[in-house]
């Protein structure tokens, strides 16, 4: 695997545009691995990241089936040598760390020989109990029912529930990147909590300060909620990006796309964005990860 490096790489300017968060048909993403290298390529992007949703051990319409899973590295490999010469390349996977059922995501990655991997919580789960809250995904009545059947619609609960489910991913696995941060957000919209109430503030800033004390980690700042207008925010927001420049813990850009019309999308907004929040470097995979100033 390859960590976080935090020396200098020849003081190498910002390419042009990059993701290293996609997903393609081997889960929920709507074209082909080589559709949506030859739309990178088309787009302009110098660095491209395959990290479909690893797979997981219960019926589901969004991961790579497990039977899948070498034919998708394999396909990812072709890919990588045949347009070396267009485009660099890197193999991943988006990894779901679930209480009680995907906990050993560092030796899954390992196992699978890959560049790098994207640590995420999409399902909470409470430790001993069955039942996962969904918080991704289109539908925000599944985001509030679940709020109330798993968790009795204390939101306190809930939330805290997912910033504990993550720092114990952090803990244990210390993913290469961990994907949208606060996604525990998008289908809030205010409605339950206020990222100013001190309750969430402490939850956030205890998860920044195990990041930063953990080290070799990166956020990544994703566009995608904002692209589909799901949220009013990146993740992670505004207010905690600046945060997370003050204490100086790296950052990639992603789209998170799904197709190849979202490969770029809000790119070039959101490195704006992170420049005028106080970054001057983002990370990126070029056989290791590497920082580039903006």
């Amino acid at each position: 695997m390859h960590f976080v490096s935090t020396k200098t790489y020849n003081n190498t300017a910002m390419p042009d545009k990059f993701t290293f968060h996609s997903h393609n048909t081997f889960c929920d993403g709507k074209n082909t691995p080589e559709e949506m290298v030859i739309a990178a390529i088309e787009k302009g992007l110098t660095h491209f990241g395959f990290s479909s949703h690893a797979p997981v051990p219960f019926e589901n319409t969004f991961a790579v089936k497990q039977e899948q899973l070498q034919t998708y590295l394999d396909e990812c490999r072709r890919l990588k040598e045949k347009y070396k010469n267009k485009i660099k390349l890197a193999i991943g996977l988006e990894y779901d760390y679930i209480t009680d059922l995907i906990e050993d995501i560092n030796q899954r990655a390992a196992a699978a020989n890959l560049d790098y991997f994207i640590g995420c919580v999409h399902l909470v789960k409470l430790k001993g109990d069955n039942r996962m809250w969904f918080i991704d995904g289109g539908k925000q009545e599944t985001y509030d029912n679940e709020l109330q059947t798993i968790f009795g619609g204390d939101i306190r609960k809930a939330v805290g529930a997912f910033f504990s489910q993550t720092n114990a991913m952090i803990s244990k696995c210390r993913p290469n990147i961990i994907g949208h941060l606060d996604k525990i957000k998008m289908h809030n919209h205010n409605r339950f909590f206020s990222e100013d109430e001190r309750w969430y503030e402490d939850l956030m800033m205890s998860t920044l300060e195990l990041i930063s004390k953990t080290g070799g980690i990166i956020i990544e700042v994703n566009c995608r909620g904002l692209y589909k207008h799901r949220c009013e925010d990146l993740f992670p927001s505004r207010k905690w990006l600046q945060r997370i420049a003050q204490m100086r813990i790296p950052i990639t850009i992603s789209t998170d796309c799904h197709n190849v019309s979202e490969i770029d999308s809000l790119f070039c907004e959101t490195r704006e964005a992170v420049k005028t929040l106080g970054f001057s470097e983002v990370m990126i995979y070029d056989e290791g990860w590497k920082p580039c100033r903006i």
